[in-house]
């Protein structure tokens, strides 16, 4: 419908589709068949939870590291008392839950659906427990990881989740070594990094880069189908017309 090339593999379970933007990764395929207030509010809350997932650990290592003053009196308060007997640092108990949650993902889609479906809750269940029990991390950054994990979930497309975990361990070792302004720091790379994207002669950011108001119809939110007469501008397809 937007004018865009297809791309079918033998051997491939998946079509892919070019040129691709950021703007791509956050849509599903139900986004178009239910009503678009609905379909927005969704999309929108998937914008939001990928900043939560992606900033989440290096924010709560840094304001518990070097920002201490930024957290309200009564949770700084719970926070030391959870972390009591806790031989590690924050750094240490963040990056440890991020790097079991990573093998119980991957454990989770080499194993059998229904076993791997188990393992993936279960595991993350008991081995979180366990830890708490032994004083290897904080309930605090058990609940922080868990909130984490699940804001992951929501986006549509696996491959954009994979670079999301990547860039979230690379905020979380920049926040670990200057706080907020480590943290804010790779937060500018990754915005740097995706500039210099170019697909097939689109830019990744499309259409957040275009002065067109128009283009902004099918981003944050979307509008409804009768509105979305015209394809995307940045595409540079002959017939302008959707075939809706």
């Amino acid at each position: 419908l937007e004018g865009r090339v297809g791309i079918l593999i033998d051997g491939l379970p998946v079509t892919l589709s070019a040129p691709a933007t950021f703007v791509q990764f956050m849509q599903a395929p139900e986004d178009y068949s239910q009503n678009f207030i609905y379909s927005s509010s969704i999309r929108l809350l998937r914008f939001i939870l990928t900043i939560l997932t992606l900033f989440l650990p290096g924010f709560y290592i840094a304001v518990t590291s070097f920002h201490q003053e930024m957290i309200p009196t009564q949770l700084a308060l719970s926070i030391q008392i959870s972390k009591e007997g806790v031989p590690f640092p924050t750094f240490i108990e963040t990056l440890g839950l991020l790097i079991a949650f990573e093998i119980l993902v991957e454990a989770g889609i080499r194993l059998p659906k229904t076993v791997g479906q188990a393992l993936s809750i279960v595991g993350a269940v008991v081995v979180g427990q366990a830890a708490v029990d032994a004083k290897l991390v904080s309930p605090a950054v058990v609940v922080m990881i868990a909130s984490t994990a699940i804001s992951s979930y929501v986006m549509p497309n696996q491959d954009f989740s994979n670079a999301i975990r990547l860039w979230r361990f690379i905020i979380a070792i920049s926040s670990s070594i200057a706080g907020l302004f480590g943290m804010t720091i790779a937060g500018i790379l990754l915005i740097y990094h995706l500039c210099t994207i170019d697909n097939y002669s689109v830019p990744y950011l499309s259409p957040f880069v275009s002065t067109d108001s128009m283009q902004f119809q099918d981003t944050f939110f979307r509008l409804p189908l009768s509105f979305m007469k015209n394809r995307p501008v940045n595409l540079k397809t002959k017939n302008k017309k959707r075939r809706n």
